[in-house]
């Protein structure tokens, strides 16, 4: 089996930096600071496309749309935004992956279906939990607020640099 997917997952700027591909989908379930950080990123000429909690359906549409206009296969990558953590490094949030997690479930149902194991994973998480979303990101949201109104709690809780290093190695394969 070929290890060029033709649509692939990423987290943060170091996924944006890596992504080779015609089209980019930029998951970023608050709409955040992380989404305008990332288009500065987009290498090349990718079609850049933005999928927040609603609308997954418009953004696979416009990946296939690209895909009939070019006549041929596109890559696709989509890169979750997250968050970060209090020393800057990326903290991968649950709402992110679902997002990402539809709209890999959205260009299954198109026929795009060629992705990776990390696709596969974030749209198993989005299907099995499409009814409890919303109850997640409100959850998720109580959560950021309280790490910024608790900043030193959050640094604590801050994993250490090289084990997140090591995590976002192994996630992006």
């Amino acid at each position: 089996m070929s290890a060029h997917y033709q649509v692939t997952l990423e987290w943060g700027a170091a996924g944006m930096r890596s992504a080779a591909a015609d089209v980019i989908v930029i998951a970023d379930a608050d709409g955040g600071a992380e989404t305008a950080e990332l288009r500065s990123l987009v290498p090349g000429s990718a079609l850049v496309l933005e999928a927040a909690l609603e609308g997954a359906a418009s953004v696979a549409r416009a990946a296939l749309d690209e895909q009939e206009r070019r006549g041929d296969r596109v890559s696709i990558a989509i890169v979750a935004a997250g968050e970060r953590w209090a020393d800057g490094s990326l903290r991968p949030t649950a709402t992110d992956l679902l997002v990402a997690g539809r709209v890999v479930d959205e260009l299954a149902t198109l026929g795009i279906d060629f992705h990776s194991p990390a696709c596969a994973a974030a749209c198993a998480a989005a299907v099995a939990l499409r009814g409890a979303t919303r109850t997640l990101v409100a959850a998720e949201a109580v959560a950021a607020a309280d790490a910024t109104a608790h900043p030193a709690a959050a640094a604590a809780s801050a994993p250490e640099p090289s084990t997140a290093s090591a995590t976002r190695t192994g996630a992006a394969r």
